[in-house]
């Protein structure tokens, strides 16, 4: 649990803005008052429970994952020579694969 000084500032999404300092006499000065808060993904401030949960990722999104993956581990592999990270991007390549199979074909390209 996490309490902070904290005022609301969206009742309807649960925003607030939080008093990230030590100074809490400022803070109640300003209309602030202790509350439990957590901080989302995208680095907003909510009341405890009310924080959106980061979105599954699109399998574009995880392909460009993957890719930069595979690109950091090709440039160990060839300075190392590391059949591990070979047996690895293999595996990963192998992923690409599977979700580009899931995309939707749009205007006759995959």
């Amino acid at each position: 649990m996490t309490k902070k000084y904290a005022i609301i500032t969206n009742q309807e999404t649960k925003t607030v803005d939080v008093g990230l300092g030590t100074d809490e006499q400022f803070y109640k000065s300003i209309g602030m008052t202790e509350m439990d808060v957590e901080q989302a993904y995208n680095g907003a401030w909510y009341l405890k429970g009310y924080a959106p949960q980061r979105p599954e990722p699109t399998p574009q999104e995880q392909i460009r994952s993957l890719e930069s993956q595979i690109t950091d581990r090709n440039i160990r592999c060839a300075l190392l020579g590391d059949q591990y990270a070979i047996d690895k991007i293999n595996e990963i390549e192998g992923l690409i694969a599977e979700l580009r199979e899931k995309i939707p074909v749009q205007g006759g390209e995959q």
